[in-house]
Formats: C-alpha cells, sequence, structure tokens
C-alpha cells in the first residue's frame, strides 16, 4: 500500500535505452506528434515537444468533463549515452484534480467524523469511515487507470517503432 502511495505524489521514472542516433529517435517521435489524430482514428494521443530534448504526450479522451482534465502527461527526456544510444527517460504525472479528490475525501471523511461526535449518528460515522479509509485508495486507483494508459500509448505507438531495426 505504501508503494501506491509513494508512487502517488512521486511518479518514478521509466528509462527506455535505443541503439539509434538522437538525432533519428527525435525525427522519429516528431513523426508520430505530428500525425494529425482523432477520436476515431487509430492513434488515440496527441504530444508536441518542449525543446529538442523532452516532449510530452496525453491521451485523447471521448469523455465530456466540461473542461477537467482527468488524464495524465507522460513526459519524456531524450538523453544520449557515452556508447552513442540514446535513452528516453519518462514519467507519468496525474492531473492536479487526482490531488484535490484525495484531499477532498480526506476532509469529507474528517467532517463525517466530526458529525458523528456531534449527533451520535452512526451513518455519519460509516459514511467518515468510509471516505477515510476508501476514499483516498479510489482516487489513488483511478489515478494509476490514467497513467497506465499514458504508459501504453507511449509503448503502442513510440516504443514499438523505435524498436524496429
Amino acid at each position: 500500500m505504501i508503494h501506491y502511495f509513494k508512487n502517488f505524489f512521486y511518479p518514478e521514472a521509466v528509462t527506455y535505452s535505443y541503439p539509434k542516433p538522437k538525432e533519428e529517435v527525435v525525427a522519429t517521435i516528431t513523426e508520430i506528434l505530428s500525425h494529425k489524430t482523432t477520436f476515431f482514428d487509430s492513434i488515440d494521443m496527441r504530444g508536441s515537444f518542449f525543446n529538442s530534448n523532452s516532449f510530452a504526450i496525453e491521451s485523447i479522451s471521448p469523455s465530456n468533463t466540461r473542461g477537467i482534465k482527468y488524464r495524465s502527461i507522460l513526459t519524456g527526456k531524450i538523453t544520449t549515452t557515452k556508447n552513442g544510444a540514446t535513452e528516453i527517460i519518462t514519467t507519468a504525472k496525474q492531473s492536479i484534480v487526482y490531488y484535490l479528490l484525495f484531499c477532498v475525501t480526506i476532509i469529507f471523511g474528517l467532517l463525517y467524523c466530526y458529525q458523528y461526535i456531534l449527533s451520535g449518528t452512526t451513518g455519519f460515522l460509516l459514511l467518515g469511515l468510509a471516505l477515510l479509509l476508501i476514499g483516498p485508495f479510489a482516487v489513488i486507483g483511478l489515478c494509476n487507470v490514467a497513467n497506465a494508459s499514458v504508459i501504453e500509448r507511449y509503448d503502442m505507438y513510440i516504443d514499438k517503432v523505435l524498436r524496429l531495426p
């Protein structure tokens, strides 16, 4: 359980290594990211380069959330090793909405427990304990789904192409 909390607040970096020159890797990623994406298209992600060494990708979601972005963003930093191989260090970072939901479930759980102390109604205690015990884990679970989704997009569309000879 501690592992999930740690990954929620401090996402771990995953390193991919390719036996290709950096310029070829950057050109391949640029070509993939420049592909026009739509919901019914085969590539359901979009991304862009920040500079020549770092990029970000995110998945395209069909859900209507009125501007709130629940999706995670995968950032990648491109480096060259001493032997000429190219490494991409990726980190999936969740949206701030997940942090807010995490805090809100704890706050409401504490408020319902306080309401139980004031009124003595068992329903408030059960709801408060449920929000305190289950709420944060549910938020972390949803966040892990969003992170896994964007990592899967990287593996399907970028890593798979860069692994080809």
